[in-house]
């Protein structure tokens, strides 16, 4: 047999090895991801239902028909809800720090760093995160399909590659002249073999057409919502009405807060203050026919900080980011609550919201794991992990929280390292790496590093309270409050609590130096307001700064 039939024969062997196992992987597949609070296991089925099992409680079930192709379906087993998020009070850690740098007040303990602390009433956490699937389904919607579709290609890929595999083994051991036998004793029986392959093929059609289930009795309680036409089995059936209720008024009053919050700032945008610099050595765009050598390169980034899984301010987010016309979007970290699996929906959330070309970068925050990181680099953000990586021109150099906070225990360190170690680690690698900005969570992390002079400028967030831009030893530092408006001990999803900030921030391009930042302030009565520009000032230079000595504090 020559080469060419040879290959040829090959790939008719792995097509209809393909058309053979496409079955097998689409219905054995398995995917771990989450649904709402709980993680779950999802499976492909053929009754064009949607099936949530909730165990001895029941089952939700839901007509498929308008979402799944070929009258499939898919279940769904709810498993247990991981450990959902809350802070121990971290202002002892870094108070005396932040007082010999100057500040008079605690941000962490004034603003709320214990987001979700541990009079936050968990039932009201898990209506929260039940709303916000209800609220934003196309982020679950994306994570179940790209799951559900890596599940069922690595099975199919197997399958392909382990079937043909043995056949082109046995072959080779049969050899050519066995091989050329077994096929001609086969030809007789060729149409057997189709008729067989034809009566097996509609004997299975038969019995998924005879064993289709019973139409759904809708529950009155899914009238008028994405669930219309839905049947509850089980006990579930008997807290449906009032589970619901609370779900689904969850849902539209944070609708409805967060329309009008956009709709707010909309109309302030109109008229928002436009002065400012546009480079960090003073100069506007001059007038027409002047020298246009003085027009600044600039780059916009939209930089926020502690989301803390509220989905309506990533409404926000999203469109502070496509009105100011960003380069980029940062985030300074806690975009969950505790960083658990489940809460991965929470960034899901936010990077639809962000325009779909955006570039975007994130470093992690206490309150997420490294579980969350991996899913937002997976997801094309850039990630800083005692790394640098750039965004518009900018070169950015920062590291991921050392600790994770976890509602009962209270920060739990992720690394070796305490706070104050992994501060004095960052410092020395701030002082072997080229970069313009730093971006970390927390400030403190970043002190000794402006301090020393190895980073002339840092981002950060976690204290919940906006501070700068300030100069810090040779440094300067700009700490965001909390975009998702986190308070102490309250639910963060939802209408606020607090106020939410975000922040505009402009960087001259031939310097690299922030020139000045916006701030946009969402107030819990609705209210919008966006600040006139404010100028970042210099570094000052080591030689006119006295002698420094690091305090003393404790582990974080």
């Amino acid at each position: 047999m020559s080469a060419s039939r040879r290959t040829s024969a090959l790939l008719i062997l792995m097509a209809v090895v393909a058309v053979v196992t496409l079955p097998w992987a689409l219905f054995s597949a398995r995917a771990d991801l989450s649904f709402g609070p709980h993680e779950a296991r999802y499976q492909i089925t053929a009754d064009s239902r949607l099936t949530v099992d909730f165990g001895p409680l029941g089952k939700l079930l839901v007509p498929a028909d308008e979402y799944l192709p070929l009258g499939l379906g898919l279940t769904v087993d709810i498993g247990q809800i991981p450990v959902s998020g809350g802070d121990e009070d971290e202002s002892h850690a870094g108070a005396s720090e932040r007082r010999s740098d100057g500040d008079s007040s605690d941000p962490a303990s004034e603003s709320g760093e214990g987001v979700g602390g541990g009079t936050v009433d968990a039932l009201g956490g898990d209506i929260a995160s039940y709303a916000s699937l209800f609220s934003a389904p196309q982020a679950q919607v994306d994570e179940v399909v790209d799951g559900m579709t890596a599940e069922i290609l690595a099975r199919w890929a197997l399958a392909v590659c382990l079937l043909s595999g043995v056949a082109v083994a046995m072959a080779f051991i049969l050899g050519p002249v066995r091989l050329a036998g077994i096929g001609r004793a086969l030809v007789g029986k060729e149409l057997i073999g189709i008729g067989l392959v034809t009566v097996l093929v509609l004997a299975s059609v038969g019995t998924a057409v005879l064993t289709r289930p019973q139409p759904l009795v809708a529950d009155p309680a899914f009238d008028g919502t994405p669930l219309a036409g839905a049947q509850v089995t089980g006990r579930l059936g008997g807290v449906i009405n009032t589970a619901f209720t609370a779900v689904k008024d969850f849902a539209e009053d944070n609708d409805a807060f967060y329309d009008q919050v956009l709709a707010n700032l909309r109309t302030q945008w109109t008229t928002r203050p436009l002065t400012g610099n546009w480079s960090d050595r003073g100069t506007v765009p001059p007038p027409m026919g002047a020298d246009q050598s003085l027009n600044a390169d600039v780059s916009t980034f939209v930089f926020g900080s502690d989301l803390h899984c509220n989905i309506g301010m990533a409404r926000v987010v999203g469109e502070v980011a496509r009105m100011s016309d960003a380069d980029a979007y940062i985030d300074g970290g806690d975009v969950t609550m505790t960083g658990t699996s489940a809460e991965n929906y929470c960034l899901d959330v936010l990077d639809d919201e962000l325009p779909e070309k955006l570039p975007r970068m994130i470093v992690k925050g206490n309150h997420d794991s490294r579980e969350t990181t991996d899913h937002a680099r997976s997801a094309g953000w850039k990630v800083l992990e005692d790394s640098s990586a750039e965004m518009s021109g900018v070169t950015f150099f920062g590291g991921p929280d050392p600790r994770r906070t976890v509602f009962g225990s209270g920060p739990q360190l992720e690394t070796d390292l305490t706070a104050d170690q992994y501060a004095q680690k960052l410092r020395t690698e701030a002082c072997a790496s080229d970069f313009d900005i730093m971006l970390i969570h927390d400030a403190r992390i970043g002190a000794p590093s402006l301090r020393s002079g190895c980073a002339k400028y840092s981002l950060s967030g976690h204290w919940h309270k906006r501070v700068g831009p300030e100069t810090l030893g040779s440094g300067v530092r700009y700490v965001s409050s909390t975009t998702g408006g986190a308070l102490a001990n309250a639910l963060t999803p939802g209408p606020l609590k607090m106020d939410a900030e975000l922040s505009i921030l402009r960087v001259d391009n031939r310097t690299k130096r922030p020139i000045d930042v916006q701030i946009v302030t969402v107030s819990p009565d609705k209210t919008v307001t966006i600040d006139p520009w404010k100028t970042f000032p210099r570094p000052v230079p080591l030689i006119a700064q006295p002698p420094q000595t690091e305090p003393s504090t404790g582990g974080g």
